[in-house]
């Protein structure tokens, strides 16, 4: 199976990422949607915080997953590497930080929260701390894909640089 070019890999996760984008939207529309009719309050309802992470990350989503088909679509047309795609992966090195920093800061939110006495229940108060962590965890996972987006990036710049060495070679 051919990775580059038409009718190839690179060409079909492009397609599943278009569907990806597509569904991202919808269900940020839908939630948005959902928490003005039913007026959702993280502190009446804890369990609303997984809403209203989804709804405030969804952005960085949408972001890194736009940028990604960009990316594939330059793979599709045999032009993988150019200057662009060094731009779209600093984009995406940019979300992922923000929507890392974004769960973790949430995260702190909801501790404050916690320790607020408005959760007198012990199964809320525990399914809360339980969330929370969770949530950092989540964030600190996106930190580190960020990083790892780094290092990818500047692999990408050396493999543009020796490209270009190689055309001005020929």
């Amino acid at each position: 199976m051919k990775i580059l070019g038409k009718n190839s890999l690179s060409a079909g996760v492009k397609i599943g990422l278009k569907v990806v984008l597509a569904i991202v939207i919808i269900l940020e529309i839908v939630l948005i949607a959902f928490s003005i009719i039913t007026k959702a309050n993280i502190i009446e309802e804890p369990k609303n915080i997984i809403l209203y992470l989804f709804m405030v990350t969804a952005i960085p989503a949408v972001i890194v997953v736009y940028n990604f088909i960009k990316i594939f679509k330059t793979f599709e047309e045999d032009d993988a590497f150019n200057r662009k795609n060094i731009k779209r992966l600093k984009i995406i090195w940019a979300s992922f930080i923000i929507a890392g920093i974004l769960f973790i800061a949430i995260s702190i939110l909801f501790k404050f929260l916690i320790g607020n006495d408005l959760l007198e229940d012990l199964y809320i108060r525990t399914y809360a701390q339980l969330s929370s962590m969770f949530i950092a965890f989540i964030g600190l996972i996106f930190v580190v894909l960020g990083i790892g987006i780094i290092m990818l990036l500047e692999i990408y710049k050396e493999a543009i640089r020796h490209k270009e060495e190689n055309d001005l070679t020929i």
